[in-house]
């Protein structure tokens, strides 16, 4: 009987040690990105980018969302975090169009000189004949 007690207590003890052992480690090395994220009901319209230096989040990059009347994405929009103006200047911008029988997603990155997305502009198709599988896809400039 003594025998069980103390083999059970010297059970649970190597436990407890180990589950402590686990959150220490977690705790010493921590999530490299966090995340915040602005929800209108089921849909996210932002969400920021934060990265984790030893417990000091900093802005890295922020996303917004625009939703069709079907609920699904239309535009996403990424910006980066200048530090130095302390601002979000813009990245790129996904434009997505649904028809029929495909999806369309137009890509663009932000250009400073002219202020617009126009720089390594590509459209990518997505053929949908068999359901909602996307069985095609096919990149043109």
């Amino acid at each position: 009987m003594k025998t069980t007690v103390f083999f059970k207590a010297l059970v649970v003890m190597a436990v407890v040690m180990v589950s402590g052992m686990n959150f220490t480690a977690s705790a010493a090395n921590p999530t490299k990105y966090v995340k915040n994220e602005v929800m209108d009901g089921d849909r996210v319209m932002q969400k920021t980018i934060y990265k984790n230096n030893d417990g000091y989040l900093t802005r890295h990059l922020l996303y917004t969302f625009t939703y069709d009347d079907e609920n699904r994405v239309t535009t996403k929009q990424a910006s980066k975090w200048d530090s130095v103006n302390e601002a979000w200047v813009p990245y790129f911008k996904l434009e997505v169009s649904y028809y029929a029988d495909s999806v369309t997603v137009d890509y663009a990155l932000w250009d400073a000189r002219s202020k617009a997305y126009d720089l390594g502009v590509e459209t990518m198709v997505y053929d949908l004949t068999d359901g909602s599988a996307s069985l095609l896809m096919a990149s043109a400039n």
